[in-house]
């Protein structure tokens, strides 16, 4: 019997990845969860940038991010080249600007792969990306879920 997570990818927003390496709880348990299953773990090239300067803001010392997210083999960073009209459908269905990167790494990372799934915390963002598609950006209870 196939899983249901045997072809599931996962994209981290910055939140989601901050709360996992500062704070643990769910979303730390997110990144556990999907190295046992096996789970591909994506960090947009953005949301990396956008982690290191959120930690140099806070005092907080950036090695800790490598360190940390080298101990997970099913993680990697990715990198794409934004399309204008990704970009201007994130700035005509997303309020907050900061989560338009997020917004088109998710839909260009989509079209590469249909099992991609963004993560956030970020309810606005989550509604904008599933009023494009169904299911493609979870909570991380919801992310949670799908990994037991």
């Amino acid at each position: 019997m196939r899983k249901s997570t045997e072809n599931l990818r996962i994209v981290l927003d910055t939140n989601v990845l901050f709360s996992a390496i500062r704070y643990r709880g769910k979303p730390f348990e997110l990144l556990e969860r999907a190295e046992r299953e096996n789970v591909k773990v994506l960090i947009p090239e953005y949301v990396y940038e956008e982690l290191r300067e959120v930690f140099i803001r806070n005092d907080l010392d950036f090695n800790l991010v490598v360190r940390f997210l080298a101990t997970y083999e099913n993680l990697s960073i990715v990198e794409r080249k934004f399309r204008g009209e990704l970009i201007a459908l994130a700035e005509e269905m997303v309020p907050d600007r900061k989560d338009h990167p997020v917004f088109a790494y998710t839909l260009l990372l989509h079209e590469e792969d249909n099992a991609i799934r963004l993560v956030t915390g970020d309810k606005s963002l989550r509604e904008a990306l599933n009023r494009v598609k169904e299911g493609l950006a979870l909570s991380v209870d919801e992310a949670l879920s799908l990994l037991k």
